[in-house]
């Protein structure tokens, strides 16, 4: 009889750990199926030709603080460089020609926070979209790879900038969690803290990227590692780190505008959705001192407004929001998620979706919490642009709704919206982030990267004139009108093969 209950116990444990095995290698290739690597890459060098030379004739070229054009120059580009800007006639024929006539030559865009994941395609999203420089804010191995295929010219892309995977500091079995669900790194000891930022730096990162999940001895010790390294933290503020300690703590840059209000919304202490207006009036009270602290200690602020204007959208009228995107053109397994979490775009998988109890009164209260929320980011905005603390702009692609590279052109009508001029838009999407990184690139100035963006109409006069794009220039390659169409049908193509879920009731 023993030896029967002992032959079961071991059949039932044998059977729980091929199980436990069997559901571990299922949630680990979903999580890794999402990334987007399924998808076929397509042929980009079949459809762009470099061109060393070329100049650009009789064109209006930005001025270096975005204020106005200078009309009827010339540009010539050569190797990847701004090499001369005149106004003569001369024009060498051994070189390829250009026409700017009635055209507007402005410096090729940054988003300032993206998300490749493992969807390369995404790469020439961007440059179509007049986007020739990136920020990965939660980077791998593959992104550092293709950023060092970029930089020596083997492949075409835009110039990357890549934080690390985010760092938390969980203790017990949630850390291990954190590190496998998020792809992120976790720490809970100085003595790993400084192995995991060495291997950082080793391994090429351009920052560390600080998440929510941080204690405050675990932010401080990263910070002054980073330090001797050399490599600046920046992303979220982490959950338990108050404003008045990390205003000097020397984390280099906030990674949303939400970050700011986030804090605001615990310590109003009361229900917001209740209280909508009162909350409004005590962020008002506190928005203009938060802008001038981070003026004072020179940190800046990515934006990411647009993303946080569609959270009420898609949380209660997701398909019409789907429906105002160009959704052929995202990568289908980022798209559609996965069923064993909610990480896609589509209903029923998109996280931000509300999906409470049907109950009139908590939707209606959900409602105004949402819309508060958004107005709060207006407000803290307002006060960051009245204090001039440096604001980049970023979009989170990649994130739902965020089409890469079509992202950063909604991101930046937004911040429009939100009061800043056609100038000052157009600095946060090319000036500015170029020097935060240190950058010889953002403005049309010789010796400067030929990274540049022609234009039919001035977004000067008009922020939505940015999307009428004639030709991209990145670093040796142009990209004409034609080719932009024939590179967003093959991305379409493709994604087409490798797509599950059929989405013709949101695409036009």
């Amino acid at each position: 009889m023993k030896k029967t209950t002992l032959k079961i116990l071991k059949f039932i444990l044998l059977f729980v750990v091929i199980g436990a095995i069997g559901s571990y290698l299922y949630i680990d290739y979903e999580l890794h199926k999402i990334l987007g690597r399924s998808t076929e890459v397509i042929n980009i060098s079949s459809i762009i030709t470099p061109s060393s030379s070329v100049q650009i004739r009789n064109v209006a070229l930005l001025s270096e603080d975005c204020s106005y054009f200078n009309e009827k120059q010339n540009v010539l580009l050569q190797d990847g460089k701004i090499v001369a800007i005149d106004s003569n006639t001369t024009i060498d024929k051994n070189i390829k020609i250009v026409d700017g006539t009635n055209k507007y030559l402005i410096p090729g865009l940054v988003d300032s926070h993206v998300h490749l994941k493992e969807s390369k395609n995404d790469l020439y999203l961007y440059l179509i979209n007049g986007v020739t420089s990136i920020r990965e804010m939660a980077g791998n191995s593959i992104a550092l790879n293709w950023k060092k295929s970029i930089d020596q010219d083997d492949e075409i892309g835009p110039r990357m900038f890549i934080a690390s995977k985010t760092i938390s500091s969980v203790s017990g079995l949630e850390g291990y969690y954190h590190e496998w669900t998020r792809q992120g790194i976790n720490y809970t000891t100085k003595e790993d803290a400084q192995k995991a930022i060495e291997e950082i730096k080793q391994e090429g990162y351009d920052a560390i990227k600080m998440y929510s999940f941080v204690t405050p001895e675990m932010f401080k010790t990263t910070i002054e590692i980073a330090e001797e390294f050399d490599i600046p933290v920046i992303g979220h503020i982490p959950n338990k780190i108050r404003l008045d300690t990390f205003y000097t703590a020397g984390q280099k840059e906030v990674a949303h505008i939400e970050e700011l209000t986030k804090q605001n919304m615990d310590d109003f202490e009361k229900s917001i959705a209740r209280n909508p207006e009162e909350y409004i009036e005590f962020l008002k009270s506190r928005s203009n001192q938060i802008a001038k602290e981070l003026k004072k200690n020179h940190i800046c602020v990515v934006s990411t407004a647009n993303l946080m204007e569609s959270l009420p959208i898609q949380k209660f009228d997701l398909e019409s929001k789907l429906k105002e995107i160009p959704l052929q053109y995202v990568n289908p397994k980022i798209l559609e998620g996965t069923s064993i979490v909610k990480l896609g775009w589509l209903p029923t998988r998109n996280p931000y979706e509300y999906d409470g109890i049907i109950d009139v009164e908590q939707k209606r209260l959900t409602k105004i919490f949402w819309e508060t929320y958004v107005e709060a980011i207006r407000i803290m905005t307002k006060s960051l642009m009245k204090y001039d603390v440096t604001i980049l702009a970023g979009t989170d692609a990649n994130v739902p709704p965020m089409v890469p590279g079509f992202s950063l052109h909604e991101e930046l009508k937004t911040l429009s919206k939100y009061g800043m001029t056609n100038t000052e838009v157009l600095y946060a999407a090319t000036v500015a982030p170029n020097e935060w990184m240190k950058r010889k690139s953002g403005r049309i100035k010789v010796g400067y990267d030929s990274d540049l963006v022609l234009l039919s109409k001035n977004p000067l006069e008009d922020i939505e004139n940015v999307k009428t794009i004639e030709y991209v220039f990145v670093n040796e390659s142009i990209i004409d009108k034609n080719q932009i169409n024939d590179i967003l049908q093959s991305i379409e193509q493709v994604n087409g093969k490798n797509r599950s879920l059929e989405i013709d009731e949101f695409v036009k």
